[in-house]
């Protein structure tokens, strides 16, 4: 039996990832840091299964770390815990390089004091954001990195780190992943921030919407379809650098329409700038304003990834479509808001 260790495994990648491979027959270990608040409400599907485990660890604890690999030994490594909030890593820039990146160099410094670095598998959860503002507007595994944060340059770091040590002979995959969504993202993100809060709307809980720049387009995709990339990449006889995306955009505008569409709200849009609003066009009320407060200074305003290569070498298709995601996005966050 294969075992797996997870790094982040709380979060929406790592939950999704754990029940993937413990339905795959995997003993899976994943680690939490410890908390006097639970936080593993994501992992309720594999929390009880007998090849499930959970493991206290840090990212910025090395004997931690230490502790953790030597008592698993495991055969694959999946390190996607991160500071993942792009728009908060310049107010906590240390702790994101903290995390993402050196939590990598720990994790491998680990792995070379067992002398297990030519048994043991790593995927490094890399990020579009690595790409930042380009002229290019669909990117590849050879587009230049161009980070323009100090998340996306703690990730470049990672991701640069990773192809050094591939060049040593570990076994280490880089996958690039465009953002990917689910009803396990927490409502810092602006999808889930939106469908949560158009949710609340449709059931009078909240009157209105606040956002940034909306004309912002993403590729997004859903952690179901992606945890599956993950694991495929790790299947492979070398190890490589792959994007992980749907090759289609959405701005964050058609994104909010389709949200309230599921919702049978037609948002109707008046004003321009920050002089914005969605309006309900039922009631004439407003439902969505637009705030200076939700801009990022730096942003990527316009990406789309090619997903040729773990297509064409891992077989890999994202099946989920962004209608499909929203659609289950708002299902669960009406649930939930029905029992406020």
């Amino acid at each position: 039996m294969k075992k797996a260790f997870i790094t982040g495994v709380t979060g929406q990648d790592g939950s999704y990832l754990s029940e993937l491979l413990s339905d795959k027959g995997y003993e899976v270990y994943g680690l939490t840091r410890m908390s006097s608040v639970n936080n593993t409400s994501r992992l309720n599907q594999c929390i009880n299964k007998k090849n499930f485990h959970l493991v206290y660890g840090d990212m910025t604890d090395e004997s931690s770390l230490y502790q953790a690999v030597s008592d698993i030994m495991p055969d694959e490594i999946y390190n996607l815990a991160a500071q993942s909030h792009v728009g908060l890593s310049p107010k906590f820039s240390e702790y994101t390089a903290n995390i993402n990146a050196f939590g990598l160099l720990r994790l491998v410094n680990v792995i070379k004091s067992l002398k297990i670095e030519k048994q043991v598998k790593i995927y490094q959860a890399s990020t579009s954001e690595i790409f930042g503002n380009s002229e290019e507007k669909i990117f590849n595994e050879k587009s230049k990195l161009n980070p323009i944060t100090p998340y996306a340059c703690s990730k470049s770091y990672a991701y640069l780190l990773a192809k050094c040590l591939r060049n040593e002979g570990i076994y280490i995959v880089n996958g690039i992943a465009f953002p990917h969504e689910s009803p396990r993202r927490p409502d810092i993100f602006v999808t889930r921030k939106i469908t949560k809060g158009a949710c609340k709307i449709k059931l009078g809980l909240q009157d209105k919407l606040t956002l940034g720049n909306i004309y912002v387009q993403k590729d997004f995709g859903h952690s179901k379809d992606y945890v599956k990339a993950m694991h495929l990449s790790l299947q492979q006889k070398k190890p490589d650098d792959y994007i992980f995306s749907t090759g289609i955009s959405t701005s964050i505008k058609d994104f909010i329409i389709k949200v309230f569409n599921e919702l049978d709200i037609d948002i109707r849009f008046k004003g321009v700038g920050l002089n914005e609003k969605g309006f309900d066009a039922k009631t004439n009320k407003i439902i969505l304003e637009i705030s200076s407060e939700f801009y990022r200074k730096a942003e990527n305003i316009m990406s789309k990834g090619d997903n040729t290569k773990a297509k064409e070498i891992l077989g890999w298709n994202p099946e989920i479509t962004v209608d499909e995601l929203i659609k289950e996005m708002v299902q669960e966050d009406l649930k939930q808001g029905k029992s406020y």
